[in-house]
């Protein structure tokens, strides 16, 4: 691992830093409150579609050009933060003097996980140390309540170590109980893991129990807030997004019904598009919580444990029971959906990829293909209609799904005409039928 020092981060990193970071107590002291994550996707889109990137904002032309944005872009409050680059420079000194790294999502290492799983929820800045190469291995996220039984101790430990024997990286979210429980374990046993920090992690970075592994490159602890953050409940539910998308499967050992970030987690995992596979301990001692997840889609999970990890697992996404013999990986699970448009600073990457989908047709029977738009248009359609459960505008279901709105205004024009979609006039917006 190779810690980036301030003056060899990209220009588009120190921007994207000075937009979206926090160096200290500044709100304390009067100071401009960085972009959220909302504010800084519109403030990017707006960039996209101009094809500019974010270090143009370094100069004098990208800062006359701010005064050309939208009425939703204060462009005041953006020449303000872009004024603290002393600031941030003594930040980042700091941070990397102590082992942290910084990854910006204009960086070619940020996970691609995260892109693609949370695409404009993935955070603009990661924090991290450790080898970041692991955040890109996938593996199982483990998680639970902070105060768990002691069956469901017993069991988290058990998991951890089959996942360490069979080279299935952990990962968790580092807080106390089922988080710690399972990070710890994995490694004691030999194996790799990932932590997703919600706070303190200039504390974690320096504590006796993960010090070995970090330096043995079996251990990243990640964390989109920055490294002095202050525990909060809207960073911790935030975590919990960055963990499903680090991970390829999820398990959660015990969740208590209605409350919790373990509950909402987990719920919001399930409830997404295209979700990771989310299982529940099952057994006799298995919480409520758990039995009510599997009513919303959670599926059960209680493994022989003399068998491979990765088939059961793989199995039982399937809805087949595991069986020996059976093939399957818990790192390959067939793509359903196209792959989500790259982050929008990203102005160089490809935007529409093709894929091919098999079409099975009885024998001496020709068939018509179907055209790529038309391919296209029924992989998004899905998509398109439960964004639609309320009446959005154009421009807003173009950043909530991130796409270009010329594209969008095709996929709207053909839902209305096929009768899926509502549009009215006063102001132009859309709500499926």
């Amino acid at each position: 691992m190779s810690i980036i020092p301030p003056d060899e981060l990209s220009n588009d990193a120190k921007v994207i830093l000075m937009l979206c970071g926090r160096f200290g107590n500044e709100e304390a002291e009067g100071c401009e409150k960085p972009l959220s994550l909302a504010e800084y996707n519109r403030l990017a889109t707006w960039m996209h579609d101009h094809d500019l990137r974010p270090e143009v904002l370094m100069s004098d032309d990208g800062i006359r050009m701010l005064a050309k944005t939208p009425f939703d872009i204060d462009s005041s409050r953006i020449g303000k933060l872009l004024l603290r680059g002393p600031k941030m420079a003594l930040a980042v000194e700091k941070w990397t003097n102590t082992g942290i790294w910084i990854l910006c999502r204009s960086d070619s290492r940020y996970p691609e996980r995260l892109k693609r799983h949370l695409r404009k929820q993935a955070p603009p800045i990661l924090y991290g140390i450790g080898d970041m190469g692991l955040l890109d291995r996938g593996g199982l996220a483990i998680v639970g309540s902070r105060n768990v039984d002691g069956a469901g101790e017993a069991f988290t430990r058990k998991v951890a170590r089959v996942c360490a024997g069979q080279g299935v990286q952990v990962v968790s979210g580092g807080a106390r109980g089922v988080d710690e429980t399972a990070m710890l374990a994995a490694l004691e046993a030999g194996g790799t893991a990932v932590g997703c920090l919600a706070d303190s992690l200039s504390k974690a970075a320096v504590t006796g129990k993960y010090r070995d592994s970090i330096r043995n490159k079996r251990l990243v602890l990640v964390s989109a807030y920055f490294p002095e953050a202050r525990f909060n409940v809207g960073n911790a539910m935030g975590r919990n997004k960055q963990i499903y998308a680090l991970a390829d499967y999820a398990l959660i050992i015990s969740a208590e019904k209605g409350k919790g970030g373990t509950w909402a987690g987990a719920t919001e995992e399930l409830k997404r598009d295209h979700p990771r596979p989310v299982f529940v301990r099952d057994g006799e001692n298995m919480p409520a919580g758990n039995r009510e997840l599997l009513k919303l889609g959670a599926r059960a999970f209680s493994p022989p444990w003399e068998d491979d990890l990765r088939r059961s697992l793989a199995s039982l996404s399937e809805g087949r029971k595991p069986a020996s013999g059976v093939q399957g990986s818990l790192f390959a699970e067939p793509e359903r959906w196209p792959r989500p448009v790259a982050a929008i600073e990203e102005a160089s990457a490809a935007s529409g990829a093709s894929r091919t989908i098999p079409v099975e047709a009885p024998a001496a029977t020709p068939i018509e293909t179907p055209s790529p738009q038309d391919l296209i248009f029924k992989l998004v359609l899905p998509v398109l209609l439960d964004a639609l459960a309320q009446w959005q505008t154009p421009q807003a279901l173009a950043e909530i799904l991130d796409v270009k709105k010329n594209q969008l205004d095709e996929w709207l024009a053909r839902a209305v005409a096929e009768g899926l979609v509502r549009k009215r006039d006063r102001p132009v917006s859309y709500r499926r039928k």
